[in-house]
């Protein structure tokens, strides 16, 4: 199907040469200049201010809610967090945006890798891994998170959302209240003040810096440890070479190498650095054109073929970084290992395991990717909690009600059940008639989150206690997670085909959460937690303590599988987890029979996913021979 690309930023960017990105961003927006009256003012344009604001206008067209989005930075920015999961997939395609043409823009990830090292042994490892969904549902995708923002805030502009950057909200003169909110905005270029917004409600969507939130309330910390992460951008050398020092390695997994102290990510991904604004929003916008006619997958130009057509840049890149426990030692002379504490650290524990050597010596590091000062990145006490995520006129949502770890990347897929939810009771908020039906209203987003973020804290506290041994994380902690996570009892979401309602996304996402909230699960994890909790993170497991949590949670199973729960359809247990047979018995023989949902192109390398009618690379447009498009499944013996 031919579309006629446009060249509509591109003009403007020759019709006035000095126009900034900024302001090349803004005149996407249907108004020309900010607007002071609205429904809803979003403060932060990060990914979860835009899923808020798409969501509110996309799943309740009749509202036609009026939102402005302010985002103080001049354009989108980096960020740590690239892997994304089918539950974000499913969104984005009951949104409208379908897998094939999110994969023109981002990388493909179909699957969940883990390799658990053993101290004992340095080049010894556990491995797990658990498949993406079949190709005819929803695959997850590897953002580059300016490049996803980028491409959420052109989306949202289509659907009326009015998104400013450059322009910031004055947290402190900001009043709110029942009755209505007054936000003075101020542009960030010249430091005017642009206007003051008038709005009943407020979306503070400025993440874990919780501008508003912070204001209300302090932060909650958790008891025992906490963790910190420290990482930088790469290129492979040579992808085979990293298949060779770990069995069964593929870039279109996020892969996880676990050791006692906490884990590494290997994140395969699309970079569009250097590529300018004005050529990026035409290109963006055509690719949402052919959406929009429904251009099947295999008459859509391949991102290399965008890049032609409209003067872009791409690059295959990987994000590596390590979350590691706070109460990790490390040595006094820590300044040998590097010129930053990012740097230092990253390359002591890399260092420390043979496996992780094996296995960098595989990449180059790209120093100053983002800019000067931007070769090494450290975030320190991950793990938090706001004590307040609403009041009178305002909510926030994403990271800014709590966050954990980036393990299974639970601070988009799960941040997305605050961000829709605010979004559904945004509707009925916007209608209540009195300030005591609001927080009546209110008070159900607030018990969600107030639940949501101890669950998730034990979920992650509960993954990384069973990376201390290496068969407990395979057979224990993750075996339990991927098959409740995946199917949730009373939702089923496997068997409807990954085909939710946009309206009825919130109610299941608030219920998913990785399977943290489902009695087995909790069972297993609290018991796991109390043989774990109190050991020397230094120290060997004692045999007998390994032992007694596998037998519990193999009980556990069992008395599950009798009474019919996790079934599942349409996944199969052997086919679906790489080391499982049909019941969910563990068999570390039956690698090779593990369904592959997913094949690398043989022109180009990248990763794609296996279907029939898509038979063309969406990176480079080579038509790939069918025997790669169809899906490898093997029976188990």
């Amino acid at each position: 199907m031919f579309i006629l690309p446009k060249t509509t930023f591109r003009d403007k960017k020759a019709a006035n040469p000095n126009i900034t990105d900024t302001e090349l961003l803004n005149s996407g927006n249907i108004q020309s200049e900010p607007s002071a009256e609205n429904d809803v003012t979003v403060v932060g344009g990060g990914i979860h201010g835009l899923i808020y604001s798409i969501h509110a206008r996309k799943a309740y067209p009749e509202a036609n809610v009026k939102i402005s989005l302010y985002e103080k930075a001049p354009r989108p920015q980096w960020k740590i967090g690239e892997s994304t999961l089918p539950y974000f997939a499913q969104w984005t395609k009951s949104a409208g945006m379908t897998a094939e043409y999110l994969l023109r823009f981002f990388g493909l990830h179909n699957g969940l890798a883990f390799f658990f090292l053993d101290r004992e042994n340095p080049d010894n490892y556990k491995a797990f891994c658990t498949n993406g969904p079949p190709p005819f549902l929803a695959p997850g995708y590897q953002l580059q998170r300016s490049m996803s923002e980028l491409v959420f805030t052109v989306y949202a502009q289509r659907l009326g959302v009015n998104v400013w950057h450059g322009h910031a909200a004055d947290i402190q003169r900001t009043t709110l209240s029942g009755e209505g909110n007054t936000i003075p905005i101020v542009r960030q270029s010249d430091k005017t003040e642009r206007l003051v917004a008038k709005s009943p409600l407020v979306i503070d969507g400025t993440g874990r810096f919780r501008q508003y939130a912070s204001k209300a309330g302090r932060i909650k910390r958790f008891e025992n440890f906490n963790t910190d992460a420290f990482f930088g951008y790469f290129e492979a050398i040579d992808e085979d070479a990293i298949q060779e020092e770990l069995e069964g390695f593929e870039g279109g997994h996020t892969s996880h190498i676990c050791f006692p102290e906490g884990w590494m990510y290997l994140i395969r991904l699309i970079s569009w650095h250097d590529s300018p604004m004005e050529n990026l929003l035409d290109m963006i916008h055509y690719v949402f054109d052919h959406a929009e006619k429904g251009t099947p997958h295999d008459e859509m130009p391949s991102s290399e073929e965008l890049c032609k057509m409209f003067g872009c840049k791409m690059k295959w890149i990987w994000s590596l970084g390590y979350a590691c426990r706070d109460d990790t030692t490390y040595p006094p002379d820590l300044e040998r290992y590097g010129s930053s504490e990012g740097e230092r650290r990253f390359n002591f524990i890399t260092q420390k395991y043979k496996k992780l050597s094996d296995v960098m010596r595989h990449f180059r590091h790209l120093p100053d990717y983002h800019g000067p000062g931007t070769s090494w990145y450290i975030r320190k006490q991950l793990t938090y909690q706001s004590t307040v995520v609403s009041g009178p006129g305002w909510v926030t949502v994403g990271d800014g009600v709590g966050f954990t770890n980036p393990l299974l990347s639970p601070g988009i897929n799960s941040g997305m059940a605050s961000s829709t939810y605010a979004a559904k009771l945004t509707i009925a908020s916007l209608k209540c008639q009195t300030a005591e039906e609001r927080t009546a209203l209110w008070k159900k987003y607030d018990n969600f989150c107030f639940n949501a973020v101890p669950s998730l804290n034990l979920l992650n506290q509960y993954l990384y206690l069973s990376f201390m041994h290496p068969l407990l994380g395979p057979r224990v902690a993750f075996m339990w997670t991927i098959v409740v996570g995946r199917d949730i009892p009373g939702h089923a979401l496997a068997r409807t085909a990954f085909s939710v309602d946009l309206k009825n996304y919130p109610d299941y996402a608030i219920d998913w959460l990785w399977g943290a909230q489902v009695d087995d699960w909790v069972k297993v994890a609290e018991y796991t937690k109390a043989k774990l909790m109190p050991l020397n993170l230094d120290e060997s497991v004692p045999q007998e303590i390994v032992d007694d949590v596998i037998n519990f949670s193999e009980k556990a199973k069992d008395e599950a599988l009798a009474a019919g729960k996790y079934q599942g359809f349409p996944f199969r247990y052997q086919g679906e987890l790489r080391n499982f047979g049909p019941n969910l018995e563990w068999d570390e023989e039956k690698y090779s029979s593990q369904d592959r949902f997913h094949s690398q192109c043989h022109a180009c390398r990248a990763w794609l996913t296996c279907r029939g009618d898509w038979r063309k690379c969406t990176a480079c447009g080579v038509e790939r021979p069918l025997e790669d498009c169809e899906v490898s499944s093997e029976p188990f013996e």
